[in-house]
């Protein structure tokens, strides 16, 4: 899924994963613009969450860009331990 960068504010909701009472993961930016962490809205408790385990003030999010085969075919890759 590869949907353009866009950015919504926190009262717009990223898409549910089916089955589940959580959304997609996505990027979640802080109200400073100098932070943001990998996050998810949680249906369930009506709030969302950060995966990084420190307080944000949360303005908005975005889905999180997802490079085509075209886009990376020539890059080398390294492997991380």
């Amino acid at each position: 899924m590869n949907e353009e960068l866009k950015f919504n504010p926190v009262d717009q909701f990223p898409t549910q994963v089916e089955g589940e009472q959580f959304s997609r993961t996505v990027l979640l930016y802080d109200k400073d613009l100098d932070n943001f962490d990998l996050g998810y809205y949680d249906f369930e408790l009506q709030k969302w969450q950060a995966m990084g385990g420190f307080q944000m003030d949360v303005i908005c999010w975005s889905y999180i860009p997802t490079p085509n085969e075209l886009q990376v075919s020539g890059f080398d890759s390294v492997t991380i331990d």
